[in-house]
C-alpha cells in the first residue's frame, strides 16, 4: 500500500488543499507554508487508529486554532490509497468542533472506481454517520455486511476495525496506523543516549529512544544491513572504526558503542554528537528491513555536515523502493540532490496552502536547460523558486 494522494478543507492554514505523493517527496517552502501542518494531519489520521481523537485534536499540537480562518470549526478530508486491488481505495471523513467539544461527523471508505466487471458503481466499504452506519467487504466468499455502532463521539470508526478476515478495512486501518514521524530535534534526546531493553523486531520510535534495541537487532538478525551501515559510516564520519551493541544496564538491556580511529577504548552512544547520532539513526531507518509503511521526516539534514547530504539523500533514494517517504527541508544543498520529480513545493496563496511539483514549470524547465540543475539550489536561497511556480 502506499498514499496517492490527500486532500483536506477546513485544517489551520488548508482552506482546499489537494496534493500527489510519490514513493519519495521531498517538500519544500517557506515557514508558514504548511509543512508541518501537514505532517501533524497525517499524524492526526494515524493516531486516530489506535486511540481516541484527544480534546486538543492532535495529540501534542502547539496552539489551539486548528480549524481554518476564517471559516466553520469543522474540517474534511479524503486520503486515497493503492490498497493492492486494481484500483484505489479512499477513505474521506469530516470532523466537527470547537476544539474541547468536537465529534466525528462522518466516515466513508469507498473504492475510487468499480472493482470488476460484477460491480456497476464503486463499491462502498464503511459509510458511518454520526457514530452509526454499516461496514461490508467483498473478500469473503460469503457477502458479509454488518452494522457498526461506536462507543464515543471522539473515535474514528476505521480504528476500530481489528478483524482481520475484515480485509480491505483491515489492511487499511494497519497500513495508516504504521506510519512513522520523525523530527531531526527530538532524535538526540536523553532516552538515545542510555541502554534500553532488547525488543522482538523493533522499529526506531519516533524519538529514537531504542536505538540501540533496534542496533542489536539488525547485528543479530541482519549482519548484512548492519555491515552495510557501517560502511555508510565509514563515508560520512570522519575517523569512523567500528560501531557494535553490548549488553549493558539491567538484565536484558543493551547500549551501542562506537570506536574512532587512534582510540584504545569504546565510546558509547552517551558520549555521541548530536550530529552523529541523527546520521545513525538516518542510516539504520533506511537499511531496516521492515521499514514502516510511510515515513515523514522533519529537516533530516539538521546536524549534518553538507558533505554528507549527497549521501543521505542516496540513501533515502535507496530507502524509497521499499517504503514511502516524504521529507521537508529548508537545506537548498540538500534538495538539489534528488531529481527534480521527487520535488513540491508548498506555496502560500489567497488565504490557501497549494501544493506544486516543479517539474511541470516549462520555465523551470527552460532555466535549467540555460544554466543548469545548480539553477535550482541558488533559485531557492532567494525564493525564487515559489515565486516562478
Amino acid at each position: 500500500m502506499y498514499l496517492k494522494s490527500l486532500r483536506i478543507t477546513g485544517y489551520r492554514p488548508f482552506r482546499d488543499f489537494t496534493a500527489n505523493f510519490g514513493q519519495l517527496e521531498v517538500l519544500v517552502g517557506a515557514n508558514g507554508s504548511g509543512k508541518s501542518s501537514l505532517f501533524e494531519f497525517l499524524k492526526f489520521l494515524r493516531d486516530g487508529m489506535g486511540e481516541d481523537i484527544p480534546p486538543e485534536i492532535v495529540k501534542g499540537a502547539i496552539g489551539q486554532q486548528v480549524f481554518h480562518k476564517p471559516g466553520e470549526d469543522r474540517f474534511w478530508w479524503s486520503i486515497e490509497v493503492d490498497s493492492g486491488y486494481p484500483v484505489p481505495v479512499r477513505y474521506q471523513g469530516e470532523l466537527m468542533g470547537p476544539v474541547g467539544n468536537k465529534h466525528v461527523t462522518f466516515e466513508r471508505i469507498v473504492s475510487a472506481s468499480p472493482l470488476g466487471d460484477q460491480y456497476e458503481r464503486p463499491y462502498l466499504f464503511m459509510n458511518v454517520k454520526e457514530g452509526q452506519g454499516i461496514i461490508q467487504y467483498p473478500e469473503s466468499k460469503k457477502f458479509k455486511r454488518q452494522d457498526i455502532a461506536l462507543k464515543r463521539p471522539n473515535q474514528l470508526a476505521l480504528g476500530t476495525i481489528n478483524n482481520p478476515a475484515m480485509g480491505t478495512l483491515y489492511n487499511l486501518k494497519e497500513f495508516i496506523h504504521d506510519w512513522k514521524f520523525y523530527n531531526s530535534f527530538n532524535v538526540a534526546n536523553e532516552k538515545i543516549r542510555k541502554s534500553v531493553p532488547t525488543e522482538q523486531e523493533p522499529i526506531l520510535q519516533e524519538d529514537a529512544g531504542n536505538l540501540s534495541s533496534v542496533l542489536h537487532y539488525l547485528l543479530l538478525e541482519y549482519p548484512d544491513q548492519f555491515d552495510e551501515l557501517k560502511q555508510y559510516l565509514k563515508y560520512m564520519v570522519p575517523g569512523f572504526r567500528d560501531l557494535t551493541v553490548k549488553a549493558r544496564g539491567g538484565p536484558g538491556e543493551v547500549i551501542a558503542f562506537w570506536r574512532e580511529e587512534g582510540m584504545d577504548y569504546d565510546l558509547s552512544l552517551a558520549d555521541l554528537s548530536d550530529g552523529i547520532l541523527r546520521l545513525i539513526c538516518w542510516i539504520t531507518l533506511c537499511l531496516h528491513p521492515q521499514p514502516p509503511a510511510l515515513m515523514c521526516i522533519d529537516e533530516p539534514d539538521q546536524g549534518v555536515h553538507p558533505r554528507t547530504l549527497p549521501i543521505l539523500a542516496g540513501l533515502f533514494e535507496k530507502a524509497c523502493e521499499r517504503t514511502q517517504i516524504i521529507l521537508a527541508t529548508h537545506s537548498s544543498y540538500f534538495l538539489v540532490n534528488f531529481n527534480l520529480s521527487r520535488l513540491a513545493v508548498l506555496r502560500k496563496q489567497e488565504n490557501n496552502i497549494v501544493f506544486i511539483k516543479p517539474y511541470t514549470s516549462r520555465i523551470l524547465l527552460s532555466n535549467l536547460e540555460d544554466f543548469g540543475q545548480d539553477e535550482i539550489e541558488l533559485m531557492h536561497r532567494n525564493d525564487e523558486l515559489e515565486v516562478l511556480l
